[in-house]
């Protein structure tokens, strides 16, 4: 009897703290340390098969990115990259970029005269507290692969509500240079020391505003900043023209 009165009392106290927990509410707001930098390393796999031809790609970029002021409900950040590393293979040929070594063959040298510039300058971009990117200043002369929508989600939007764990919200983005829009939920899944764990699924719909990709994956939000500090996302893209899957891990 005292051994079934203990489960009973343990069943009843992990009811309750699962409850309590499940019923706790977060208010998710964009909050970073002025001055403070931030070092991150993202890693890209792209795969495209246009036409039978198969052309893939590794990237790898590091950067820093500093919040340098803050200006009425947003917060000023500098983005400058620290190094670009790039592998492309296509056919029987394979291309090689090191922005440590921009001057090792003809294609590291082309691919330097647009990404050197990264290097040497940094992006300027607005966040505002529930994480929408704004007034993003690119250096002159950047090209593909980066235009502004790329660095429209250097953070997570948040929900305006707050919210509990299970809880969703979305978000929608477009870019400028492919005229893909992008329509993403995000759910808030886990709340632990490292952060906020949010898990996203998405939507990419052509200039047609016919559906042609879809996106999965999870982001970790730092609980302090709300800052993404985790990424892992997969997309795959069916167009006539291409089928593009696409690999990004960050943190």
């Amino acid at each position: 009897m005292r051994k079934l009165h203990l489960i009973s009392c343990l069943a009843v106290l992990v009811f309750i703290i699962t409850s309590v927990s499940a019923q706790e509410q977060y208010t998710l707001r964009v909050n970073p340390d002025e001055g403070k930098k931030i070092s991150q390393t993202i890693n890209m796999t792209m795969d495209i098969d246009a036409e039978g031809q198969q052309v893939s790609t590794d990237l790898v970029m590091g950067f820093d990115i500093i919040n340098t002021a803050q200006k009425n409900n947003s917060f000023i950040f500098a983005l400058k990259y620290t190094g670009i590393n790039m592998k492309m293979k296509a056919a029987a040929m394979e291309m090689t970029y090191d922005s440590k070594n921009p001057e090792a063959n003809a294609f590291s040298k082309q691919m330097h005269a647009t990404l050197g510039k990264l290097l040497e300058s940094n992006i300027s971009f607005d966040v505002n507290q529930l994480g929408k990117s704004s007034n993003i200043k690119l250096p002159e002369g950047i090209n593909l692969p980066f235009d502004k929508s790329m660095f429209e989600n250097i953070s997570t939007v948040l929900p305006e509500q707050p919210i509990h764990i299970g809880d969703s919200w979305t978000s929608k983005t477009e870019s400028e240079d492919s005229g893909l829009m992008v329509e993403n939920k995000m759910t808030l899944i886990e709340v632990n020391d490292q952060g906020y764990k949010v898990n996203v699924e998405g939507k990419m719909f052509g200039p047609d505003a016919k559906q042609v990709g879809n996106i999965l994956g999870f982001y970790v939000l730092d609980k302090k900043t709300c800052l993404t500090k985790i990424t892992s996302m997969t997309s795959d893209v069916d167009m006539p023209e291409a089928k593009i899957k696409t690999v990004i891990k960050s943190q």
